[in-house]
């Protein structure tokens, strides 16, 4: 009897925490992948993103559509004369209209990646 009031529990704490109403980590991964993807494209296979911690993150409107993400991320090596660490980015998700959050800026993606690159 005891297990099963456990896993009531833990089905329960599972259920409300996924039901928060912000987009899904499995988004965010997915957004990361592309930057690690854009990096190994534009700098070379010997390089790879890696240590992506998000440093802020919330709802940015009263309705709770929109998203923001800023992380920081670092190169596993230092590139020409950059260190390649804790290089600022940013995801903005939106709610569409059924629902279902979408990313609709990546800074990572390639034409903001360089962006990336600023001194902060």
């Amino acid at each position: 009897m005891r297990t099963l009031v456990v896993f009531i529990i833990l089905i329960s704490m599972y259920l409300f925490t996924g039901c928060s109403g912000a987009p899904s980590s499995k988004l965010k991964d997915e957004q990361f992948e592309i930057i690690k993807e854009n990096v190994k494209q534009i700098l070379g296979e010997r390089y790879e993103a890696t240590n992506f911690t998000i440093v802020e993150e919330g709802f940015t409107n009263e309705e709770k559509t929109d998203y923001i993400c800023k992380f920081t991320f670092d190169l596993n090596k230092p590139y020409l004369f950059f260190e390649g660490k804790k290089i600022p980015g940013e995801l903005r998700f939106t709610k569409n209209k059924d629902g279902e959050w979408e990313c609709t800026f990546n800074s990572g993606n390639v034409t903001g990646l360089f962006n990336l690159f600023k001194v902060p």
